[in-house]
């Protein structure tokens, strides 16, 4: 195995960056790669800060302590295996403090992973595993296991003009109506090589996400950061051999269950006491959106299909 040459994160960095993200203003010690809006706060303060540091040990107040977790009203403090220690405050604040061998990739996929889902669900907001695109005035959102294909499917989707929103982790919140809005982060999407390959994109080795996996930061082919309200959720599942594309409608009980079980980190939901706002975040969406079952083949080359038929969907539900 070569050498990784950035294996080591700097205890006292050099630079900030700022970056726009699920609708927030971040400014962080930490250089993030893959968000790839950069722009300056313009002299203000930031809504969130990301900076390096010595990490308490516990927290004073805690509430809740599970066996690499403690909780606190407006405080979490998590540690990481033995990669770093993270402790987020107030939906605005993550201070991290990296173990001196950690990996900066794995540094950047847990701080805008778990850490900034921690942050966001601190702000009230509800943090789907899931990627999401915008069809005229509506997000249109992709979840599923992993390996189903979620950032493929929003790659897929850019090329033939559904801007992306969000990969991964995407970030809702209600309005006056009960209607969920999607925050659009900016961030690239993570694909495997396979699917890279697909698309005809070129991956370059400075895109790796990690220095020893086939994913890679890809731009998608359009990108748009205003917040939109969700006009259908659709949970992605593998076609029996030889079956088309399909999409039918999930009756009430399954949308709660699959939307609950599709949380970015259904364990976090728990130890943060968020589960009933998930179960209202389900209800509203399945009355509001619609929640949706996508059966497709998994073949690339009959990945056409799947998008005519959601073509098909989105035509008759607008």
């Amino acid at each position: 195995m070569p050498e990784n040459p950035a294996r080591t994160v700097r205890a006292t960095p050099v630079t900030t960056y700022n970056y726009v993200m699920s609708g927030l203003s971040v400014r962080s010690d930490v250089e993030m790669p893959s968000a790839i809006l950069a722009e300056a706060s313009g002299g203000g303060e930031p809504d969130v800060t990301i900076t390096i540091g010595e990490v308490p040990a516990h927290l004073a107040a805690a509430t809740r302590v599970g066996g690499d977790w403690e909780f606190a009203p407006g405080e979490f403090l998590l540690r990481l295996r033995d990669l770093m220690k993270v402790y987020v405050t107030g939906g605005s604040s993550i201070l991290l403090e990296p173990a001196a061998t950690c990996d900066p990739g794995d540094l950047t996929l847990y701080l805008l992973g778990t850490c900034f889902a921690i942050l966001l669900q601190q702000r009230g907001r509800v943090v789907l595993h899931a990627s999401a695109v915008a069809v005229g005035d509506r997000a249109m959102l992709f979840c599923g296991a992993s390996g189903m294909g979620k950032s493929t499917m929003a790659a897929m989707l850019s090329e033939r003009g559904y801007p992306l929103l969000n990969d991964d982790v995407c970030n809702l919140s209600p309005d006056a109506d009960d209607r969920y809005s999607v925050y659009p982060d900016g961030r690239m999407l993570k694909l495997w090589s396979g699917s890279v390959d697909h698309l005809r994109w070129t991956a370059t080795e400075d895109a790796r996400i990690r220095h020893d996996a086939e994913k890679f930061y890809m731009a998608p082919a359009s990108v748009d950061l205003k917040p939109r309200i969700v006009g259908g959720v659709y949970m992605l599942h593998a076609a029996e051999a030889g079956a088309t594309a399909t999409v039918e409608p999930l009756n009430a009980a399954e949308s709660m269950s699959l939307l609950t079980v599709n949380a970015y980190r259904p364990a976090l939901v728990k130890a943060m006491q968020m589960v009933p706002t998930y179960f209202a975040a389900s209800a509203a969406l399945q009355r509001h959106a619609g929640v949706f079952r996508l059966s497709r083949p998994m073949d690339f080359s009959r990945a056409a299909e799947s998008l005519d038929v959601l073509e098909a969907h989105w035509a008759g539900i607008r």
